[in-house]
């Protein structure tokens, strides 16, 4: 009977295609999103970038007025380069940090606050790009 293997075939290969086995991918100087827990392998380089939680949220709300605007303690995950492991970046955005190797722009996160309405952790989004550090 051949008809078992015409119908096991597809489904086998659509169902191993689903599991995203492959890590996303950047181009270093190329902007990129990434949501809580999730990680790209910076092509060229042996360097892996983790966007792994927001620590804390104080940004100013897009429909009120502040003294301040606050800011939010994103925790990234870096291997690879001159660091390996978590790094806390707790300054107004867009934000910098680097090893001296690489440099780590962080220029948006979403989305932004509202008065009145809190965000899920899961909404998050991370705007950032990986380059080389101008000499």
């Amino acid at each position: 009977m051949r008809w078992p293997a015409t119908i096991l075939l597809p489904f086998t290969l659509l169902t191993g295609a689903c599991l995203g086995t492959d890590p996303s991918e950047a181009i270093l100087g190329q902007e990129f999103e990434l949501a809580p827990n999730q990680s790209t392998r910076i092509v060229g380089s042996d360097l892996i970038v983790g966007f792994r939680r927001v620590a804390g949220d104080s940004r100013c709300p897009i429909d009120l007025v502040c003294v301040v605007e606050g800011t939010a303690g994103i925790e990234l995950e870096v291997f690879g380069g001159d660091v390996s492991g978590p790094v806390l970046v707790a300054d107004p955005l867009p934000a910098t940090w680097t090893d001296g190797t690489y440099q780590i722009q962080l220029l948006d996160l979403l989305p932004h606050p509202t008065a009145g309405r809190a965000i899920n952790p899961d909404e998050y989004r991370l705007r950032l790009v990986v380059d080389r550090p101008p000499q």
